[in-house]
Formats: structure tokens, C-alpha cells, sequence
């Protein structure tokens, strides 16, 4: 019965001003847009998608945890069980990252008729945009107890997710940094769906750590 409760509440928070259908749409009209601009490089294409989707999960994830900071007080003492908030928070949101994750496939014109390379696209998408959720997760107290660390935080950890793992300095931490500029440059240089398979695993793995990361340290800001 909480779980009816908890699922439909956080649903509608995603859905809040219809600020999620709304970002979905721009995304889309942005993929037409730029598809028929490039039309011939799918290196290009494929690399801004990732990009796109990364931050379009970071940006929806930080507006739902705003929003349940602000409207979900009374809510969570309510329910009174942080692993069932917690855990059914996070499976509204990647939830809402495989159905963008799809839908941007889709309207990317990199489908081919090889059925791998397109869920190994998908599947890539999947885990950028889930591994985006998970930093946003991650940080969650810069609405509560730490509003100026966590932030900073932040932007130090979208800057290593991005930064170039070819870097002589960060190559030697790259096995601990955001894998997705990783994505982007194996592609780049290899321009093969099938290759980005490994990655796409290694970002699942790396979401999965900062989510478990995120339940455990966040405890305490549950009732704040």
C-alpha cells in the first residue's frame, strides 16, 4: 500500500508544472533539429546525445529533489521508513531515465538495422542518464544541511565526468572518475555501437556504487 503511495506521490512530483514532459519535448525538437543540421556524422551526432541526456537526468533529478525537499516534509514522517522513501524514489526516476533514454534513441537518426547496435545504443543511454540521476542523488543535501558544500561538490564531480580521460593527470584516476567522456571519446575514435557495450557496464556499476553511496550517507537529512 506505501509502495501505491510512495510511487504515485513521487510520479506526480516528476510531473510537477509538466516540467518533465516539457524537457522531454525540447529534447526532442533539439535531437530533430541538430540531426538534420548534421546529417552525415554519426560521431558527432552520438557524442552530443550522450552529453544531452546526461545532463537532461542531472537537471530533472535536482528539480524532483527540490521539489520534494519543499512539498514532502510531512510526507516522509508519514510514511516513516527511509529505505522504502529512498528506494522507491530512486526507481521513479531511472524509471523516468530508460523512457527518455528510448524516446532519445529513437529520435536520434542513429537507428540502424542491426538490432545490437541498437540496444547497445539504448543500453548507453540508459546508464548516462542513470549515472546523471545518481550524482544528482548523490548531492541531494544541497537542499537541506549543506547548501553551499554539496553544490560545489557537484560541479567538481560533472567537471571530472566530462573532462578529458586522455588528460596525462587524470589518466592515472580515470578507473574512479564519471565515465561518460569516456563514452564519447571511445566512440569517437572507434565509431562502433558494439564497442561502447563494456562502457556502458562500467557506467551501470559506477550509477549503482553512487546510488547504494547516496542511500547510506543521506540519512540523516531524511527528516530535515
Amino acid at each position: 500500500m506505501k509502495f501505491k503511495l510512495l510511487y504515485s506521490n513521487f510520479s506526480k512530483l516528476l510531473l510537477k508544472d509538466y516540467l518533465y514532459p516539457i524537457m522531454l519535448a525540447f529534447l526532442i525538437i533539439f535531437e530533430l533539429m541538430f540531426g538534420l543540421l548534421i546529417s552525415g556524422s554519426s560521431t558527432i551526432k552520438f557524442s552530443v546525445l550522450v552529453i544531452l541526456n546526461f545532463f537532461f537526468a542531472l537537471l530533472m533529478a535536482m528539480s524532483f529533489l527540490k521539489n520534494d525537499q519543499r512539498e514532502n516534509r510531512y510526507f516522509k514522517q508519514r510514511i516513516g521508513s527511509y529505505p522504502r522513501y529512498v528506494i522507491v524514489q530512486m526507481l521513479v526516476l531511472v524509471s523516468a531515465n530508460v523512457i527518455t533514454a528510448i524516446i532519445s534513441g529513437i529520435f536520434s537518426f542513429l537507428i540502424s538495422s542491426s538490432p545490437i547496435n541498437n540496444a547497445t545504443m539504448i543500453l548507453t543511454l540508459i546508464t548516462t542518464e542513470i549515472l546523471g540521476t545518481s550524482i544528482a542523488l548523490l548531492f541531494r543535501s544541497q537542499w537541506g544541511s549543506h547548501k553551499y558544500l554539496a553544490p560545489i561538490g557537484l560541479i567538481i564531480f560533472i567537471l571530472f565526468a566530462l573532462a578529458d580521460s586522455n588528460n596525462y593527470i587524470l589518466s592515472y584516476v580515470n578507473w574512479i572518475l564519471p565515465p561518460v567522456n569516456i563514452v564519447v571519446e571511445t566512440f569517437q575514435e572507434q565509431s562502433g555501437m558494439s564497442r561502447l557495450l563494456p562502457l556502458a557496464l562500467r557506467q551501470l556499476i559506477y550509477a549503482m556504487v553512487l546510488l547504494t553511496i547516496s542511500g547510506l550517507f543521506n540519512k540523516k537529512s531524511y527528516r530535515k
